[in-house]
């Protein structure tokens, strides 16, 4: 079982260094948005881009984006939990 962990431990850090960690994150993000804003949030999100640790979250609706706007803050360190690091730097609504 211990080598399995470490074997585990090992690709995630890897992915984690490689040139393609936004891809690593942006899937993490992705599969945790529904469940750490609700489906509401979920269902009016249209794309959420990740680049160099600058998440863009585009929504469809103005009461979802002025909600989030005021949360912005608490979306970044949400997010860092869930990744295990402080990887977003700053959370862009549009």
């Amino acid at each position: 079982m211990s080598k399995e962990i470490k074997v585990k431990e090992a690709f995630l850090a890897m992915l984690r260094n490689s040139d393609n960690s936004d891809g690593f994150y942006h899937a993490i993000i992705r599969a945790a948005w529904p469940k750490l804003f609700g489906k509401n949030v979920a269902r009016h999100t249209r794309e959420l881009k990740l680049r160099k640790g600058k998440l863009i979250v585009y929504v469809n609706a103005a009461t979802v984006r002025s909600q989030l706007m005021m949360v912005r803050e608490g979306v970044r360190q949400r997010l860092n939990e869930e990744i295990g690091e402080e990887y977003i730097k700053e959370v862009l609504v549009k």
